[in-house]
């Protein structure tokens, strides 16, 4: 029967073969030694893929493999098995244990609750088969680490699990929500966060611009809630994947969510919520072909330079919805007053640039490495309330041609007199052939000067308070549910983010 054998989690800068691992659980006895499986997954040449087959090891092994903060995590299996389970439940490993020992998940707070992680691998995985990954259902089996009980441990010497009140014997009927959960302030959050990708050509027309979007919730109410979320999306052609009537495509939801709920009236999301933090929804949204950013690049060759002008505008994003109704307006924002800010621009370097000379910014600060120019322009004071513009240029010292040597390598300029002093021989058209090469010397000239300049530039910012596809939380009501006082309105905030990893701007 497909099933995982054991889960290695080592330090990931950079472990040996002979190091052990930071921490080994096994479901099933392994067939491979821990530093067998390290040594073929590092004689991999990086980046290495998730999954690696490994025929030479008795018998021939799959391992899984995931990276995270500077941890690395391997599973093996000797039979053949559904890859993207096991790289989910890698995945669901890390989440659970950064909700028991915190976030950022660091090997230090593995080695200090070995107790808790064995607790929770072990109800995680029964047998090598994933069983329980919900924090919420693990919560009622396992209990976090209590900084009383390590040090009444410390005192007595007795584990700090058996100085701890036991788990409820009942575990709650439904798997994402702990049983009998209390809180003294009943608080509903929603935050919106949206990932652009575009690609904007010179002419300023958008090549492709998608929104990767996800919704996630912070609930703490008391009791069995039953919530109600209605979106306002925007309307767009029906495509492949998206739902009927709603221009969120390719919808990925929380198992809590009740699906024929959203198939019979598309923005409308009905759940009973999992108690603390949580992802309830994501989708993606196609910006074509009205995509408004608040942050434009342009490039600009001059001559041996060239000039990097960033345009940064929030009057085109204020004020705005989705696509709604009949009308069709651009995409538009989800705030009266969004706020742009981590505003960075990053120019590659073609190869045939040695450096670059004569650098010089309106704002901000600009850092030269390798083939990449980085260049952060702060957002707080000097610009106006719907945004500025500001600039970067800088030269170019381009390498020879002729020569491999980096000794060798000139600064290529704009030809004068001065660099042709050498003897040429005449013909009897009277210089002539000095005419020729010097025209000929100008154009190879001008030639490695246009290969050197920046083809492109990649932006990056984020705005709060906007989204950029325009999706926008109509209303939050707590429509039924247990245990919940009638009488109590919960406090409910919602957060609208947009960020932009690398927008890519071509020239």
């Amino acid at each position: 029967m497909s099933a995982i054998e054991a889960l290695h989690i080592h330090r990931r800068l950079p472990p040996t073969p002979t190091t052990p691992p930071l921490l080994l659980h096994t479901w099933r006895r392994p067939s491979t030694p821990a530093s067998t499986l390290l040594t073929h997954y590092q004689s991999h040449p990086a980046p290495r893929p998730p999954l690696i087959y490994l025929p030479n090891t008795t018998p021939p092994t799959l391992l899984f493999s995931i990276e995270h903060n500077n941890l690395l995590f391997l599973c093996p299996t000797t039979s053949e098995i559904e890859p993207l389970l096991v790289l989910e439940f890698l995945h669901r490993v890390v989440d659970v244990l950064e909700d028991f020992l915190g976030s950022p998940l660091l090997e230090g707070k593995i080695e200090a609750n070995y107790d808790v992680v064995a607790q929770l691998l072990n109800e995680m995985c029964d047998d090598g088969i994933p069983f329980t990954t919900e924090p919420n259902a693990l919560r009622d089996v396992v209990l976090p680490p209590s900084v009383l009980g390590k040090l009444l441990s410390n005192v007595t010497g007795l584990p700090s699990t058996s100085l701890t009140p036991t788990p409820p014997t009942t575990p709650s009927t439904i798997p994402w929500r702990r049983s009998n959960v209390r809180h003294t302030t009943n608080e509903l959050y929603v935050d919106l966060i949206e990932l652009i990708t575009a690609t904007i050509a010179p002419s300023g027309r958008p090549l492709s611009a998608r929104s990767n979007g996800t919704i996630a919730m912070t609930c703490k109410l008391t009791g069995i809630p039953d919530l109600l979320l209605t979106l306002q999306t925007p309307s767009a052609p029906q495509r492949l994947g998206s739902s009927p009537a709603c221009g969120l495509q390719f919808p990925v939801f929380h198992p809590c969510v009740r699906l024929t709920r959203w198939r019979d009236r598309p923005g409308e999301l009905s759940f009973v919520p999992p108690d603390g933090k949580f992802v309830l929804a994501s989708y993606e949204v196609d910006l074509l072909p009205n995509v408004i950013l608040p942050v434009a690049v342009e490039i600009r060759i001059l001559g041996a330079e060239f000039e990097v002008r960033v345009f940064v505008s929030t009057a085109n994003i204020t004020g705005g919805g989705g696509r709604s109704g009949g009308r069709s307006p651009a995409f538009g924002g989800s705030s009266s007053n969004p706020t742009v800010e981590e505003v960075s621009v990053k120019v590659p370097l073609p190869p045939a640039v040695k450096t670059l000379v004569g650098t010089r910014c309106s704002r901000g600060e600009f850092h030269h490495e390798g083939r990449e120019l980085t260049w952060r322009i702060p957002m707080n004071g000097g610009f106006s309330s719907t945004g500025g513009t500001v600039t970067l240029r800088s030269g170019v010292v381009v390498k020879s041609t002729g020569e491999e040597d980096e000794s060798d390598d000139e600064a290529v300029v704009a030809p004068d007199e001065g660099e042709y002093k050498e003897d040429l021989p005449r013909d009897t058209n009277g210089g002539g052939s000095r005419k020729k090469d010097k025209t000929e010397s100008k154009k190879r000239s001008d030639k490695r000067m246009a290969m050197a300049m920046p083809r492109c530039a990649l932006v990056s910012f984020s705005v709060k308070g906007w989204l950029a596809s325009g999706v926008k939380v109509e209303s939050l009501k707590i429509v039924g549910g247990k245990g919940i006082n009638e009488s109590t309105k919960p406090y409910k905030g919602v957060k609208y983010l947009t960020k932009a990893a690398g927008v890519e701007v071509r020239c």
